[in-house]
């Protein structure tokens, strides 16, 4: 694991802001503050997943080098990396506990494994998936977590049984989403264009809503439609649902009407990432656009071209919901996933390399 050369670079215990900085007054100067190149030792892979533990204090990367990478956000270090070649390994997500990764896998078999990153064993497989695991989705709330599969299934899981709780059989699931309560769950169908609602008390029985995207995709993405969703992830507050594409741009929903708040526009081209029903062969990936903890902004790639997009979604209205990007955020790499840190002002980015981003202020005053 090499650290790459950007600047300026983390200090250590300094580089995270305070959460009390208003977003709106910071989104514009982020600036990447430090790389790490995990797949320096073979440059023909990239990252696949990104994600931070609860606190914000780590940063857990997979690669499609089949190894797991973890970072130290408040030291602005790697940390260390643990290898799975035998199965491969994608969507590592941290549990609430900052020692445990649950993450898929890409080969011999579609078992999920729960691993000590302390000791690097593995305490739990769950087993019962027969196709590619595209989506992990945790409780906020609970030990609960769901995947969903290319064999049309969404299995509802406990951390503590290798047992499934729970499975829906629906076509194409291949997206899913808790809200922050942990009380509602987002299912998104690619083939059939619609995102289902269920409420996780009564995980079997029929979505409580039902989102008809149809109509959306003829008017904003016609020539994917159906083809091409990356990301599912409800806002902070609940009230706003993420459904990122690979191409065109991103759908930002009522959580509770189902209607497009604004269509996220002004993306330059693809991410060069397999959406999850690709057969193209592309490298896996996990969306390329987030929400920010406020949820007034989505920050994305620009696809094909470097930089990072910023959308104020305050600024759509119902009678022109479409949004070109506010901010063009500098940055000489291709972005194919961001994840915004849960506790800090601080964003990660990733491609064939990571970079943490910190507002430009601040990392001028932690080198001092």
């Amino acid at each position: 694991m090499t650290e790459g050369q950007s600047t300026p670079q983390l200090a250590p215990a300094a580089q995270a802001p305070l959460r009390s900085q208003k977003i709106t007054e910071i989104i514009s100067n982020f600036r990447p503050a430090k790389g790490f190149n995990p797949c320096k030792k073979e440059p023909s892979k990239y990252v696949t997943s990104l994600d931070f533990d609860d606190q914000g204090d780590y940063l857990v990367g997979a690669g499609s080098d089949e190894s797991i990478h973890t970072y130290d956000v408040k030291e602005g270090k790697f940390t260390k990396s643990v290898a799975s070649k035998k199965y491969g390994v994608h969507l590592a997500r941290f549990t609430h506990h900052s020692r445990q990764v649950l993450h898929a896998s890409t080969k011999v078999d579609n078992n999920l494994r729960l691993l000590d990153l302390h000791n690097e064993g593995y305490i739990r497989y769950f087993t019962g998936v027969t196709d590619q695991v595209t989506c992990l989705a945790l409780s906020p709330a609970s030990d609960a977590f769901l995947s969903c599969s290319k064999d049309d299934t969404v299995t509802l899981w406990d951390l503590n049984s290798r047992n499934p709780q729970g499975k829906l059989k629906i076509a194409t699931p291949y997206l899913s989403a808790f809200d922050n309560s942990g009380a509602v769950i987002a299912i998104a169908s690619q083939s059939t264009s619609v995102v289902l609602l269920y409420d996780f008390r009564n995980f079997d029985k029929s979505p409580f809503s039902t989102f008809d995207l149809a109509p959306w995709e003829e008017r904003f993405t016609p020539s994917t439609r159906g083809r091409a969703w990356t990301r599912l992830e409800f806002s902070n507050d609940g009230k706003s649902l993420l459904l990122g594409t690979d191409y065109h741009g991103h759908y930002v929903l009522d959580a509770y009407e189902g209607t497009v708040k604004a269509f996220l526009a002004g993306k330059g081209g693809a991410s060069g990432r397999a959406a999850p029903i690709s057969t193209t062969g592309k490298p896996l990936g996990q969306g390329d656009a987030c929400f920010s903890p406020d949820g007034r902004f989505v920050i994305g790639g620009n696809g094909e071209q470097p930089g990072m997009l910023v959308w104020d979604i305050s600024r759509a209205s119902e009678a022109e919901p479409t949004l070109q990007p506010t901010h063009r955020l500098d940055y000489a790499k291709r972005i194919a996933m961001v994840e915004w840190n849960p506790r800090y002002n601080m964003i990660a980015s990733a491609d064939k390399e990571i970079a943490f981003w910190i507002p430009e202020d601040h990392a001028k005053s932690s080198e001092k």
